[in-house]
């Protein structure tokens, strides 16, 4: 980048007094201009309690020097911030942080950076003139205890009234679960977990009132970790503060490690209360140490095949330096702006991995060929209730499990009988709970018994507590060997609003001797080696029944 003439890297010295004024709105200091300095030089060190930036057009924030956390986020002149809380910070902030600061452009731009050596953490702010948005990144070296990554804004309840209803849990009157889930007096739930979308979806996600709006555009997610169809905390409105959260990692039902590096760029967003548009951040890679741009990035091109059930098919990439996904139209797909490294390619249809994966090395400014191919698992040709696309969709609550806790009055009944093929996948509970509906009892016919009995498959997408099916028709019982434990996410799933786990499927082979034509009854067990009360107990998520012919 070319140095700023007017702080030259070999001689920086103080701003005059109409240099000052130009700068007013600009960085504050107490005694002296806090942090200026040019990408690549070497900050000043920081003599001001805080340093504050006015991007001149509504938005004017600052940074403790102390700690890092950004103290005041102001709209057109009102304070947004939260009483007594951060308008912004990594985790629930630190105590102590090496901040410095650099500015360019002639004092038009700013980069704050905030160090907290000991977790090995730095949080960037970068900020301009004319754009109501501040920029972010995260740079995590080394693994983190706890274990989670965020970036968080607490902001005034009184004045960003709009928010995700389903996570507003200012006015409920008990608690359900935890500290986290809640219920109003109409036995209605809510939790800050039920503001969450898909990555793959993601949209910009704040709240507003007042004439005023704050929302996160979380970027591309690229160092974020779970997948294309992970979902995670965004927005809490608890009354006392609004919180707004951008997850870049958390043992929310996590399937993959902490990604270390530079996670980023994300912003925040200052509006008059409309949602901002989302435009490229790549102008940032000029500013913040280590953040690739488009041109030092490759792209993936290819396409896939195969028999999907009529299900959208995506193609993601994973591996230590980034994950990356594309969806697949006629055929064909593109996924653009990746890391130069190594990553295992997935097909999906749905949200279920099918095929067999491919590896594949991305390398800057090139383009990589790849062909994925995979199918979804047959129907099932006795009967088949759900659909095996790695969701619950069809299934009973299936429907209102991302927005509502499994006790939520609106919710059908978790019941253990009562239920037949016949009736459909609608009427089925989508989660079995060993403490509330185990074993449920489904009831199908054969019009005759297969000469060598049946095969019968059941797909789940998540389990809890080590919960898993076992399942009893007639005189047969399934061994323990049909239903080895599922991998421990160590995490709670459907009661935070999610199924998206590990997708397992367990089969199970009946004698015919276990038969009749005619009724026959299907009883589904879970078991484990744990306990727990209500939905809290073990529990696994259905993706899908099927019987066939052994």
């Amino acid at each position: 980048m070319t140095p700023d003439p007017q702080f030259p890297s070999s001689h920086r010295r103080p701003a005059s007094r109409k240099k000052r004024k130009a700068l007013a709105g600009g960085i504050a200091a107490v005694a002296v201009l806090a942090g200026a300095g040019l990408l690549g030089g070497q900050p000043w060190a920081n003599a001001a309690s805080s340093i504050t930036f006015d991007t001149g057009t509504g938005l004017t924030f600052a940074v403790n020097t102390t700690n890092g956390n950004v103290t005041s986020l102001k709209h057109d002149g009102t304070e947004l911030t939260a009483s007594g809380q951060a308008a912004g910070q990594f985790e629930s902030g630190w105590s102590s942080a090496t901040v410095t600061s650099q500015s360019f452009n002639s004092g038009a731009s700013i980069l704050v950076s905030a160090t907290n050596s000991s977790i090995g953490v730095t949080q960037y702010y970068f900020a301009r003139k004319n754009d109501n948005t501040l920029y972010m990144a995260t740079d995590i070296t080394k693994a983190l205890n706890p274990g989670e990554a965020r970036f968080i804004t607490r902001l005034k309840s009184s004045l960003l009234t709009t928010s995700p209803v389903a996570a507003k849990t200012s006015g409920t009157t008990s608690t359900v679960e935890g500290s986290d889930v809640f219920a109003f007096a109409s036995g209605q739930t809510a939790s800050k977990f039920f503001s969450s979308q898909r990555l793959i979806a993601q949209t910009p996600f704040g709240a507003s009132g007042n004439g005023h709006g704050a929302y996160i555009i979380a970027g591309n997610n690229d160092m974020t970790s779970g997948g294309p169809f992970f979902r995670d905390i965004e927005v809490n409105d608890t009354g006392t503060a609004v919180n707004i959260t951008h997850y870049m990692f958390s043992g929310h039902q996590q399937t993959e490690a902490l990604r270390l590096g530079l996670h980023g760029p994300y912003a925040l967003a200052v509006t008059d209360g409309e949602s901002p548009t989302v435009h490229s951040m790549d102008f940032l890679s000029s500013y913040i140490p280590g953040l690739l741009s488009n041109a030092q990035r490759g792209g993936v091109t290819g396409t896939a095949s195969g028999s999907w059930n009529g299900l959208k098919a995506t193609v993601g990439l994973a591996g230590t330096n980034g994950q990356y996904w594309g969806s697949v139209k006629s055929g064909k797909f593109v996924i653009g702006h990746i890391k130069p490294g190594t990553y295992t390619a997935t097909l999906y249809a749905g949200e279920l991995a099918v095929g067999t994966p491919k590896t594949i090395t991305v390398t800057a400014a090139a383009t990589t060929s790849l062909a994925v191919t995979g199918n979804v698992p047959a129907a099932g040709t006795l009967f088949q209730l759900g659909t095996f696309d790695g969701t619950p969709a069809g299934f009973l609550n299936a429907d209102k499990i991302e927005t509502m806790h499994p006790s939520d009055s609106r919710m059908g009944a978790w019941t253990a009988s009562s239920y037949s093929v016949a009736s459909g996948a609608a009427k089925f509970p989508m989660a079995e709970f060993k403490s509330v509906n185990s074993p449920m009892a489904l009831n199908f016919t054969l019009a005759s018994v297969p000469a060598n009995g049946v095969k019968l498959r059941i797909a789940t997408t998540s389990a809890f507590a080590g919960g898993r099916p076992a399942v009893t028709i007639g005189s047969y019982s399934s061994p323990s060997s049909a239903s080895p434990a599922p991998a421990n996410l160590d995490s709670r799933n459907v009661t935070r609003g999610t199924w998206r786990g590990i997708n397992t499927t367990y089969t199970f082979t009946v004698p015919a001797s276990a038969l009749k034509a005619g009724s026959n009854t299907l009883s589904i067990s879970t078991i484990s080696g744990s306990s727990g009360a209500t939905f809290l107990s073990p529990n696994f998520i259905f993706d899908g029944l099927a019987l066939d012919p052994a």
